[in-house]
């Protein structure tokens, strides 16, 4: 996408990341949360990754500024033994869908992941999501199970396929 930024988040941010989040909460399927989040909540989400190399928050920014999407990378499960895996995910206001930014914050994500001692990435897809399938396989993820109807949102159970990258 051209004239795109992908850089670290800030604390100032969480308004940004939540106005691309949030809708995705309310109106979608893509994430089974069924609250938006406040901005007190993201600052806190945000602070709580300060510093930790297994938990980058990147995002990408238009020229003018504004925030269009988000990566992150997320513990895989609280419990110790899992440590060493964590979840990924990208979210990209469908104004910038197509435009390369899901791309561009995957690259910076798994470069920012690079030397984080982390040996597995996840990335959990509710289905169907073609796009999100597809730029997951570019990214080396490769499909380990489909859970089906593991979630239940808007009335309709929902399948979630679960993808799996090997990391350094």
């Amino acid at each position: 996408m051209s004239g795109l930024t992908v850089r670290p988040a800030r604390l100032d941010d969480a308004d940004a990341i939540n106005a691309v989040y949030n809708p995705f909460i309310r109106d979608t399927v893509i994430t089974f949360e069924t609250v938006e989040h406040t901005v007190d909540q993201r600052r806190a989400w945000l602070q709580a990754r300060d510093g930790d190399a297994r938990y980058p928050v990147l995002v990408a920014e238009r020229p003018d500024g504004t925030i269009c999407g988000f990566a992150s990378a997320n513990p895989f499960d609280p419990r110790a033994g899992y440590a060493s895996s964590v979840k990924t995910s990208v979210f990209v206001e469908p104004a910038c869908h197509g435009l390369g930014a899901g791309t561009a914050l995957y690259n910076a994500l798994f470069e920012a992941l690079d030397g984080a001692e982390l040996h597995r990435a996840y990335g959990l897809v509710a289905a169907p999501n073609p796009a999100s399938a597809a730029l997951h396989k570019r990214f080396g993820f490769a499909h380990v199970a489909t859970l089906s109807e593991v979630g239940r949102k808007f009335g309709r159970f929902i399948d979630v396929i679960w993808f799996e990258k090997r990391l350094s």
